[in-house]
């Protein structure tokens, strides 16, 4: 029996529970994704006659020269399973489990179960399908792909970039209704030149709607979105980005299910007391959300297939961690009470995450600590409201109006002092979409290629990768795409001669956060210290800083003003090496060539420090510096 199944299982096995309270510079320490151990599809089986025990596999699992299929259906009175083969006769085995042996069944068998239940003979979908095509569910050997990376390395959590990807919408090819994992595969080398190492997949697990959807509508959590394409062509996209130094996480959705009558755990096996059904919780406080019927995490076999697809997709497809979406709504009511047995789902998901050696994310944003804190929910980091701030602060035309104030406490938040357990943006696919917009747009509206969107967008970025935390990207984000994100997205546009130039600056400021150069690990450190604010003049500077003693200076202008001396204090004499400047011709047609090179710190008082760095320091502009 699976241990962390057996926890989550003896923790809440009744609906009574009480769940109680609410790479590259960096070694993550994570094992080899190659040495993950192997998908268990051993032919020791319980015989037809014994009571499964839990954790027990049901769903499809090959077996010697057939598949023993098993389907946990508590209010039926009888079951069959057929398809592309004869229909078979299941026994009833203990726990509303039905188990049959199916000798003439193989991989690429298709099949289905027959319930009889009290509300009539009802043909339903596995719920642990593993492979949903066109035609209906089809059995699959999780271990037939051949892998073809076998020394990838999962980058840590400090020195991950995320690149949230919509597949529906990210590379369309010519002719082709929406994007999929082959054509994604074939845009993850500019992904890796441009200096990302994670890519967030927005739900691919099957979902209610049409694949150019968002996803967040999920039915089955086992099998990938038909659309999208093939498991194997997931495990080819997962294989590809491994070998260019990318890990892959996936948007995992169990807060709610697809609400339609057509759904396939809709009335599973019944539902004559006004439910949705077997998998969900009964009517009354937790049974809804506002997206669609909640799952029943306090039954011990709705609890099994909800963490039993944690284990596939870092098993089966060697994934690399998790988004999980809306929190809130697993672990309360949209952060109100408790849902029973939402925590035990959690903090069993995430232990065995961990003990995969993933990490895991949480969309909370009600910004408790015990989301991520030891002892809480065991999330490695959570979405934090940074890009909220940001945008508040950076958007508006009144340069007069930008609080100096409100960028420093974002600069400096953790939670319980982990810096680095806050995820950050200024884009993603909710403030893109939901009636939102691009960051450039909110700026100027008329003209999102203008020189204030783009350089204010510019410093966004810069606090965004120079923020101790994990910084994500929202696709199309490097190029200055435009626009909004719509519930059916069309294609992402290539960049235009002003998105490309802002590429080349985003692939700068990227590098330079990972420390692929050298001579920046303040930035991987966890420490930040804001030594200069000037509410006047909209300019902060602040050093990054920590065990790696390679300190980074950050300084951004947050007004329209030049200045052909600015200066600030430094604790140290001598030249200073300017990283990166924002004011540069290589990042925009009508930037000018802002300083370049070094710059040399003298004797003097300034900021507490007893020497002075004068900068020139351009509109709009941000610097980074080295020693």
């Amino acid at each position: 029996m699976l241990r962390w199944l057996a926890i989550a299982l003896v923790v809440c096995g009744t609906a009574a529970c009480d769940p109680g309270d609410r790479a590259d510079a960096v070694d993550s320490g994570a094992p080899d994704v190659a040495s993950l151990p192997p998908v268990d599809a051993s032919t020791e089986v319980s015989p037809p006659d014994a009571p499964p025990t839990p954790g027990t596999k049901l769903g499809a699992e090959l077996e010697g020269a057939g598949v023993r299929f098993r389907v946990w259906t508590p209010n039926a009175t009888g079951a069959t399973v057929g398809g592309e083969f004869a229909p078979v006769k299941m026994s009833a085995v203990g726990d509303g489990v039905f188990d049959a042996f199916v000798a003439e069944a193989h991989v690429g068998s298709r099949y289905q179960f027959v319930l009889e239940t009290p509300a009539g003979t009802l043909t339903r979908t596995d719920p642990y399908c593993r492979a949903l095509l066109s035609d209906g569910c089809h059995v699959v050997d999780p271990r037939a792909y051949a892998w073809k990376t076998t020394t990838f390395k999962r980058p840590s959590r400090e020195a991950s970039i995320v690149y949230e990807l919509h597949l529906g919408s990210f590379a369309v090819e010519t002719g082709a209704p929406n994007g999929t994992f082959a054509s994604a595969q074939k845009k993850l080398a500019e992904l890796a030149d441009l200096g990302v190492n994670v890519v967030e997949l927005m739900p691919v697990h099957q979902f209610g709607s049409d694949a150019t959807h968002w996803g967040y509508n999920p039915q089955l959590w086992h099998t990938t979105k038909a659309g999208l394409g093939t498991p194997d062509e997931l495990r080819a996209f997962v294989d590809e980005a491994h070998r260019l130094g990318i890990a892959v996480w996936i948007d995992l959705v169990v807060n709610h299910t697809d609400g339609s009558k057509s759904a396939p755990l809709h009335c599973f096996d019944g539902c004559l007391d006004g439910s949705y059904g077997t998998y969900f919780f009964p009517p009354g406080t937790y049974a809804k959300t506002p997206w669609g019927p909640r799952p029943d995490y306090t039954k011990p076999r709705v609890a099994e297939l909800l963490l039993s697809s944690v284990e596939q997709w870092l098993t089966e497809y060697r994934g690399d961690g998790f988004r999980w979406d809306s929190v809130s709504n697993i672990r309360a009511i949209d952060g109100a009470g408790t849902t029973p047995g939402g925590r035990e789902l959690l903090v069993a998901a995430n232990a065995r995450t961990h003990e995969l050696g993933a990490l895991s994310v949480a969309e909370d944003l009600k910004g408790l600590d015990a989301i991520t804190a030891g002892g809480g929910f065991g999330f490695d980091a959570q979405w934090d409201g940074f890009g909220y701030v940001v945008n508040e602060v950076l958007d508006p035309a009144s340069d007069d109006g930008r609080d100096v104030g409100r960028i420093i406490e974002t600069l400096t938040g953790s939670y319980a002092g982990d810096t680095f357990a806050r995820l950050l943006f200024t884009e993603n696919h909710d403030t893109v979409g939901n009636g939102g917009a691009r960051m450039p747009n909110k700026i100027d509206s008329a003209n999102p290629e203008s020189f204030a969107a783009r350089r204010r967008s510019m410093l966004g970025a810069v606090l965004l990768m120079t923020t101790p935390g994990v910084p994500m990207l929202f696709m199309g984000q490097e190029w200055l795409a435009t626009g909004t994100f719509a519930s059916t997205p069309t294609p992402l546009a290539p960049p235009t001669a002003a998105g490309s130039k802002i590429r080349t600056f985003y692939k700068d400021m990227m590098h330079l956060r990972r420390n692929l150069g050298g001579g920046a690990s303040g930035l991987l450190d966890p420490n930040v210290e804001v030594f200069h604010r000037n509410d006047a003049a909209k300019v902060v500077a602040y050093r990054r800083y920590g065990a790696s003693g390679e300190d980074v200076l950050v300084v951004v202008n947050m007004r329209n003003k030049a200045y052909t001396q600015y200066d600030i204090g430094v604790a140290s004499a001598g030249p200073w090496r300017i990283r990166l400047n924002t004011e540069s011709k290589a990042y925009g047609d009508g930037f000018l060539d802002g300083q370049t090179g070094s710059v040399t710190a003298t004797a003097g008082s300034k900021d507490g420090k007893p020497f002075v760095l004068p900068l020139r320091l351009g509109a709009y502009a941000a610097m980074v510096l080295t020693k």
